[in-house]
C-alpha cells in the first residue's frame, strides 16, 4: 500500500483478515494520502467488510456457467433473452434447428431473423413485455395458449417456411425468468422440430380417405352383377369420393377396337357412351403398353391431342389399363377440369381401384355369359370361375396390405399382443379419454384398464382366434384419476405388425347405462305398485295366524287356564314360522326395489324365476290362473343378475297374466281355464326358458314391433310400453337372445335363450 501511495493519492485493495472470534472474513481497503493538510505524511484508511458481496459474486458467476453448460448440452434447441430483449443465450440444438450460429446472435436483438423474414416480436419478447391475452391472440391467433405446466408460460405450434428446406413446422414454449425479488428479468424459448409428427398424420388422414374412397367404390361394384349397373356405380364412386370431377371407361369390343362403356362429368359432345375415342390415342397407347399415362396441368401445348383442352377443357387425366389373364381389355379415364398435381398415393389408389373395377366386369360378364349359355358351356364357366378365384386371391393380397390403415377413430382403439395383452399402440381418442399419455399406455397391460378383474373377457381373449371376434357390453374401465366409467368392448383378433394382435374399441357408454338404469327402476317402481295387493296378501296372511294364536292366548289367560306345553309350544313355533315368512316377503319386496348395478355373475336361472311368484303368486291365484312350472335340475349357470333377471321373467308373467284376462273378458266365459307355462331345460351349450300362456296371442303384424319402446297393445293408462323393451336389452346384455312365437288361437310363447357359462 506504501508504495503504491507513492505513486497516486488514493488506492483500494482486498485483503483477507481474522476476525476477533477466529473467523475470516474479505475485506476492501480505501486509503488516501493527506500529507498536504499534515506537516508529516499522513494515510487515512477505510475498512468495509465485503465477504457476502464477495460470495454472491462468486454464485452469480457460478450459476452463469452452470446455465451456459446446460443449455449448451441439451438436445433442445433454446435460447435466452435479457429484460431488453437481448440474447444472452443460444445453445447449439437451435443453432443446427435455425443454420444461426451464436457469434450471430449473442449480444443482439436479431434474434428474429432466425424465424421470420421481416423484424416481429417472438414468443419470448412477449413473455418479457408481459404480454396480455390479445397480444398472443394477434401473433399466434390460436395457435397459441398458456401451458399447463408453467407458471406464466405460453406455447403454440406454427409453420416457419425460412427455417430449412420447404420450411419446418415448430412447436414452441416461451417461460419468464424471474430475479429473487420477483420481477422478470428475462424469459427462456424452447422449441421442438414436429415437421415429421405433422407429416406423418396428415398421410394417416389421406391414408384413412383413401381406403374410405376405396371400400366405398369398390362396395357400389359388388352390389350388382350387371355390367352396365357395376360400370355406372364405379364411375359414380370415383366422381364422388375421389378429388375428380369427370371418368369415362373405354372397353374392348372384340378385334373392333375401343368404345365408351360409361361416363360421366363430360359436356355432351365429348365421348359419351358408344362413341370410339377418336382422336384419343392415348386410350391406344395405354392398352398396347399396359401401363397408366398421367397428364397433369396440362395446357395447349402439352395436351394429348387438341379436344382435351379445346373442347372439353379439362387440366389433368390419368389413364389406367383394367387388364385380365388374357391382358387389357379396357382403359379407365380418370380425369379434372381443374389443374391438379395426382400424388404417388393417388396413382398407387388409381391402379388398386381399377383392379377392382377390372374384376368387377369380369364377375358381370362372367354372369352375363353363364345365364345365357348355361351348362352347354359348362367348361368355360369353369375357366372364368378360375380366373375370378385369382381375382379374388388378389383382392385378398390388397386388403392385407391396406388392413392397418385404420389409426383414426372418434371412438377409443387399442391395439395389443394376443399372448400377453401388452398394450402395443393407442389412438389419439384413448389418450383423450382416459387420459394417459402414449408412453404411460405402452407400459400397461389391456387388463389395467378394466376396474377389476374380468374372468368371462379374460377367458374369451384367450380362446379368441385369428380374425374372430368378442364383444363385452357395459363394462367398467377407469380413467387415470381412478374415475370409473361404463364401456362396450368389441375386440378383433388380426395380423399387426406382423404378430398376433387383438384391436379393441371401448366407446364410452357412461351416459346411456345411467339412464337404462333409471328406466329399469322405474319399471320396477310400476311393477310394485301394480302388484301392491298381492304382496299385502302375502304379508297379511302371516299376521292373522300370528293374530289367532295372539287371540288364543289372551283368551286363555283370561279363563285363569293353563295352556298345555305342546300347544304352547306347537303355537310359538307357528309365529316363529310366520313372522320369518312376512320378514322374507319384506326384503325380497326391498332386494327388487333397490337399483340394480349393471354387474353379472354365475346364476342359477330358476332362481329368478321362483322369486316372481314370491311378488305375484296371490295375483295369479285371485285371476284364476293355473301355473305350471317345468324346471330343470341341474341346469348349467348362466353370466348374469338376478335382480335384472327377476324383472324381465316379472314383466314376461304380468303380459301373460293381462292376455289371460282379456281373452276371458271377450269370451265372457269364465269356465274357461286361463293357463301358464314356464319350462327351463339345457339345449346344446344353451340355456333355455319357455313362457307360454293360451291368452290372446300377438298378431302377425305387430310382432316385430313389441320390443319396440313405448308400443303397447293395452288401453291408454294402463301400460308403458317399456316393459318389453327394458327386458330385451337386459337379455342382450347378457349375451341371450328372445323370441316370440303365436297367434290369437294358440296364445303366445316367449323362448329365451343364454349362452351357459363355461366351467371354472
Amino acid at each position: 500500500v506504501y508504495y503504491v501511495l507513492k505513486e497516486q493519492r488514493t488506492h483500494s485493495l482486498e485483503f483477507t483478515c481474522r476476525h476477533k472470534n477466529g473467523s475470516e472474513v474479505i475485506c476492501m481497503i480505501r486509503t488516501s494520502r493527506i500529507g498536504k493538510l499534515l506537516k508529516e505524511r499522513a494515510i487515512v484508511a477505510t475498512y468495509e467488510d465485503i465477504t457476502k458481496s464477495k460470495a454472491a459474486k462468486k454464485e452469480l458467476v457460478q450459476r452463469e456457467k452452470y446455465l451456459s453448460q446446460i443449455m449448451q448440452g441439451s438436445t433442445i434447441p433454446t435460447f435466452v433473452i435479457n429484460k431488453d430483449h437481448t440474447v444472452t443465450h443460444w445453445n447449439k440444438a437451435i443453432e443446427k434447428l435455425t443454420g444461426n450460429t451464436a457469434e450471430e446472435i449473442v449480444g443482439t436483438k436479431m434474434h428474429w431473423k432466425a424465424f421470420y423474414a421481416e423484424e416481429r416480436p417472438i414468443m419470448a419478447d412477449l413473455i418479457v413485455d408481459q404480454m396480455q391475452e390479445e397480444n398472443l391472440r394477434k401473433y399466434y391467433s390460436d395457435k397459441g395458449r398458456k401451458s399447463s405446466l408453467i407458471e406464466g408460460a405460453y406455447e403454440a405450434e406454427d409453420f416457419f417456411p425460412n427455417i430449412g428446406e420447404g420450411g419446418r413446422w415448430l412447436y414452441f414454449t416461451g417461460a419468464p425468468i424471474e430475479g429473487p425479488d420477483g420481477n422478470i428479468i428475462g424469459a427462456i424459448e424452447t422449441l421442438w422440430d414436429t415437421t415429421d409428427t405433422k407429416l406423418l398424420q396428415d398421410g394417416r388422414v389421406k391414408h384413412i380417405h383413401q381406403l374410405s374412397s376405396l371400400w366405398k367404390i369398390t362396395s357400389a361394384l359388388t352390389e350388382s352383377l350387371d355390367l352396365e349397373e357395376s360400370l355406372r356405380a364405379a364411375v359414380n364412386g370415383i366422381i364422388a369420393n375421389l378429388d375428380v370431377d369427370s371418368a369415362g371407361i373405354y372397353l374392348k369390343e372384340n378385334n373392333s377396337g375401343f368404345r365408351v362403356a360409361c361416363s360421366a362429368g363430360y359436356s355432351e359432345g365429348f365421348y359419351q357412351k358408344g362413341s370410339e375415342p377418336g382422336p384419343d390415342s392415348v386410350i391406344e397407347d395405354v392398352a398396347w403398353k399396359g401401363e397408366k399415362i398421367i397428364f397433369e396441368d396440362v395446357t395447349v401445348d402439352n395436351a394429348p391431342y387438341p379436344e382435351f383442352v379445346l373442347n372439353e377443357g379439362l387440366k389433368s387425366a390419368a389413364y389406367i389399363p383394367l387388364a385380365s389373364k388374357e391382358g387389357v381389355f379396357g382403359v379407365i379415364r380418370i380425369s379434372s377440369h381443374n389443374s391438379q398435381q395426382f400424388s404417388d398415393d393417388d396413382k398407387s389408389l388409381f391402379e388398386i381401384i381399377s383392379n377392382r373395377i377390372a374384376v368387377a366386369i369380369e364377375n358381370a360378364r362372367l354372369h352375363h355369359e353363364t345365364k345365357m349359355f348355361g351348362q352347354s358351356l359348362e367348361l368355360k364357366v369353369k375357366e372364368k370361375t378360375a380366373k375370378l378365384e385369382d381375382s379374388y386371391r388378389e383382392i385378398r393380397k390388397s386388403e392385407e396390405r391396406y388392413r392397418t390403415m385404420f389409426d383414426a377413430d372418434p371412438n377409443p382403439i387399442i391395439i395389443a399382443d394376443r399372448k400377453t395383452l401388452q398394450i402395443l399402440d393407442v389412438n389419439k381418442t384413448a389418450l383423450d379419454c382416459y387420459g394417459y399419455t402414449r408412453s404411460e399406455f405402452l407400459n400397461m397391460s389391456f387388463l389395467d384398464l378394466a376396474d377389476l378383474r374380468d374372468n368371462e373377457l379374460v377367458n374369451c381373449l384367450k380362446r379368441t382366434s385369428l380374425n374372430e371376434s368378442c364383444s363385452f357390453p357395459k363394462r367398467i374401465h377407469k380413467k387415470k384419476d381412478g374415475l370409473p366409467f361404463y364401456v362396450n368392448v368389441h375386440i378383433r383378433s388380426v395380423q399387426f405388425m406382423g404378430r398376433g394382435a387383438l384391436i379393441a374399441s371401448t366407446p364410452d357408454v357412461t351416459e346411456n347405462v345411467q339412464k337404462e338404469s333409471q328406466l329399469i327402476q322405474a319399471s320396477k317402481m310400476a311393477t310394485l305398485g301394480t302388484m301392491a295387493s298381492g304382496m299385502a296378501h302375502e304379508i297379511n296372511q302371516p299376521l292373522n295366524v300370528i293374530q289367532v294364536c295372539s287371540d288364543f292366548f289372551v283368551k286363555m289367560i283370561n279363563r285363569g287356564e293353563k295352556i298345555k306345553d305342546d300347544d304352547l309350544y306347537t303355537m310359538a313355533e307357528e309365529i316363529g314360522t310366520n313372522v320369518q315368512r312376512a320378514a322374507q316377503t319384506i326384503k325380497h319386496m326391498k332386494d327388487f326395489a333397490r337399483q340394480s348395478e349393471v354387474k353379472s355373475d354365475r346364476l342359477d336361472i330358476n332362481k329368478p324365476i321362483a322369486d316372481v311368484f314370491k311378488i305375484l303368486g296371490q295375483q295369479l291365484r285371485v285371476h284364476r290362473i293355473e301355473v305350471n312350472l317345468d324346471l330343470a335340475e341341474d341346469l348349467p349357470p348362466i353370466i348374469a343378475d338376478h335382480n335384472r333377471l327377476e324383472q324381465v321373467f316379472i314383466n314376461l308373467v304380468t303380459n301373460a297374466m293381462d292376455a289371460l284376462d282379456g281373452k276371458e273378458a271377450r269370451s265372457g266365459d269364465r269356465k274357461w281355464k286361463k293357463v301358464l307355462k314356464i319350462r327351463s331345460y339345457q339345449e346344446d351349450n344353451y340355456v333355455v326358458v319357455t313362457v307360454y300362456d293360451n291368452g290372446t296371442g300377438i298378431p302377425e303384424d305387430i310382432r316385430d314391433k313389441i320390443f319396440e319402446p313405448f308400443f303397447t297393445t293395452k288401453e291408454i293408462g294402463k301400460g308403458t310400453g317399456l316393459g318389453m323393451s327394458i327386458s330385451y336389452g337386459i337379455i342382450k346384455d347378457y349375451g341371450g337372445t328372445i323370441k316370440v312365437e303365436g297367434d290369437p288361437d294358440k296364445g303366445t310363447t316367449f323362448r329365451l335363450d343364454f349362452p351357459a357359462a363355461r366351467k371354472i
